[in-house]
């Protein structure tokens, strides 16, 4: 695990190497944690805000979703096709901003999904 935090000479900040089996495995733990993700997310905004912002989302997905919510879709469902939709885009930036502190003070259940993250196996 040294080689994947590796620290900056360059201001106190740090880079990261990822590892192509680091980021297969986590891109696997989001597969398996999908559904945990999506009851977590209890409600659409800013989680949907957030993907549309930083483009994980289009602009056509975001109200699409929105209006799926105000017609009485359930949230979860909703966050669940983004996330199937994202599994086919996967990227590590996305845990990034799944994790952001806006999302986890707002959606407190994702703490859960992240010490599992952390762990790197499922919640039991």
């Amino acid at each position: 695990m040294a080689d994947t935090l590796i620290s900056d000479p360059q201001p106190p900040e740090l880079m990261f190497t990822v590892t192509r089996a680091l980021e297969e495995a986590l891109f696997q733990h989001f597969i398996c944690q999908k559904l945990e993700i999506a009851y977590a997310i209890h409600k659409p905004i800013p989680f949907f805000e957030d993907l549309r912002d930083k483009f994980f989302i289009t602009e056509r997905i975001y109200k699409e979703s929105l209006e799926a919510c105000q017609n009485l879709v359930p949230v979860s469902r909703a966050v669940h096709n983004i996330l199937t939709q994202l599994e086919r885009t996967f990227d590590l930036s996305f845990l990034m901003t799944l994790f952001s502190p806006i999302d986890l003070r707002e959606y407190p259940n994702l703490m859960t999904v992240l010490r599992s993250f952390k762990r790197g196996n499922e919640v039991p």
